[in-house]
């Protein structure tokens, strides 16, 4: 390690975020190199003199970010190509939607708040007590030595199940395919319905993410306009579109929600045309006033959507475990086809996981974060309007973990991007969520605020301010 490690336990900013923000710079400075080994979590605690705790809430935020890797013994090392691994979405040429990112500087200047990255606050999740259920999970040895269950774990299906029934969604545990992360799962649907379906529309701007799946599966993207109810029913219905990818809970990337009259609208055209539609349902638990509307799937009496959920908002993303809730239909084409499909999601992770569950501490962990998130989604909206004041807009929305703003400058976009990441900020670009050519005026940021520590808000605006104005 070439950088000696200085933690201030008098800081405001928690230890852990202290030692993360260590490790990454010395690694993104390539001072740890690729394949490097971590220091072990008991030796480094012992070193520091901090508790365990704290060392693996660091390595946890740094692997699901893709700085690091997990190996045997629960030793971690530097990943490769760990700058292609970054969360954060790159910035591109308005008619270039695909095109490469944009050089940054941040072996010069060290990234010190990334609100273009929407993971969990990591001061909200029980390491020891997860921990406890993992070692029971090892405790079945009978267990370890099969194979899983293609679908996924049956205890963790019957969970599912229970879980969603909130979202107004009932199933059988056996309509639940569980994988690692919906990027997976969305191979599996493409796999399933290509035979049926050349093109499927995209909400626009949308997932792109999702997008490029289906992409590599040689499927025509089909943008349809969004409007602030959702997406464009009319324009789907004159798309020609059979297939659609919605996120009507909380819409990617824009956080607006779609009303119970658009929604029933939206089943009404699936019926009429024989449609399928995909629901990414993927932070519901995150409505901050009122009751989260039910979803499509909880309305669904045709067996017209696939719903799809996962768990990456409320644990760490590297427990890597979502889920889909399949329609009969295509439940069997699945099951004719499940050899196909290895489970790539660990056995452990997922009897882990549904003991969890079933003990109450999952929901315990929603609403511990609920409020968490409630309290820093008004204090960064404050800290917007205080720091910004008039020379921005604020999308307003009433779930999520990130704003969008609209920007009243006559900087660029990239412009925009360049000028935060000079400050230690990195963004995201509603620009590039866009399928077509995406409206350059007025420039639209994205601001996640679920990783910017309380105390830390209005420095993290000043800096935006001083970069912009």
């Amino acid at each position: 390690m070439s950088n000696l490690i200085l933690l201030d336990p008098t800081s405001k900013e928690p230890l852990y975020i202290q030692l993360y923000r260590h490790f990454r710079t010395e690694i993104e400075q390539n001072h740890l190199k690729e394949g490097v080994k971590m220091p072990s979590i008991r030796w480094l605690a012992d070193n520091l003199s901090v508790s365990k705790i704290t060392v693996e809430k660091a390595y946890q935020q740094l692997l699901s970010e893709g700085y690091i890797q997990s190996g045997n013994r629960t030793r971690y090392s530097v990943s490769r190509f760990v700058d292609s691994a970054w969360p954060s979405p790159a910035p591109t040429v308005a008619a270039e939607p695909a095109a490469a990112a944009v050089p940054t500087s941040s072996a010069e200047t060290p990234v010190r708040y990334d609100m273009a990255s929407g993971e969990m606050d990591m001061e909200g999740f029980d390491f020891d007590l997860w921990k406890r259920y993992v070692n029971k999970a090892f405790a079945d040895p009978d267990r370890l030595m099969r194979y899983g269950d293609l679908q996924g774990e049956a205890e963790l299906r019957r969970q599912i199940v229970a879980h969603i029934r909130s979202r107004g969604v009932n199933c059988r545990p056996d309509q639940v395919i569980v994988g690692p992360g919906v990027q997976s799962l969305l191979h599996v649907l493409a796999s399933i319905l290509k035979s049926d379906h050349a093109g499927i529309a995209f909400e626009e701007p949308g997932f792109k993410i999702g997008r490029r799946v289906w992409e590599d599966r040689e499927f025509r993207i089909i943008p349809v306009r969004l409007r602030r109810e959702g997406i464009d029913t009319d324009e789907l219905a004159h798309s020609g579109a059979r297939l659609v990818y919605v996120t009507p809970s909380h819409q990617f990337p824009t956080g607006y929600i779609m009303p119970i009259g658009e929604r029933v609208r939206l089943l009404n055209w699936a019926k009429q045309t024989g449609a399928t539609i995909i629901e990414d349902d993927y932070d519901s638990e995150f409505r901050y006033f009122g009751r989260p509307l039910p979803a499509l799937k909880g309305l669904d009496t045709e067996g017209s959507v696939i719903y799809m959920g996962a768990f990456s908002k409320v644990i760490p993303p590297s427990i890597r475990i979502s889920f889909m809730v399949l329609p009969d239909r295509l439940l069997e084409i699945y099951k004719k086809r499940a050899s196909l499909y290895n489970q790539a999601t660990s056995a452990i992770e997922q009897l882990a996981l549904a003991r969890y569950m079933a003990d109450g501490h999952l929901e315990r962990q929603i609403r511990r974060l609920r409020k968490l998130y409630n309290e820093k989604h008004a204090l960064f909206r404050d800290s917007i309007r205080a720091g910004l004041g008039r020379r921005v807009e604020i999308n307003e929305t009433e779930s999520g973990l990130h704003m969008v703003l609209t920007v009243k400058s006559k900087l660029t976009p990239k412009e925009l991007y360049e000028r935060a990441l000079a400050k230690g900020c990195r963004i995201a670009l509603l620009q590039d969520y866009y399928l077509g050519e995406a409206p350059v005026t007025p420039s639209q940021i994205i601001l996640y605020f679920s990783r910017i520590p309380a105390a830390e808000m209005n420095d993290a605006i000043r800096l935006l301010h001083e970069a912009w104005f």
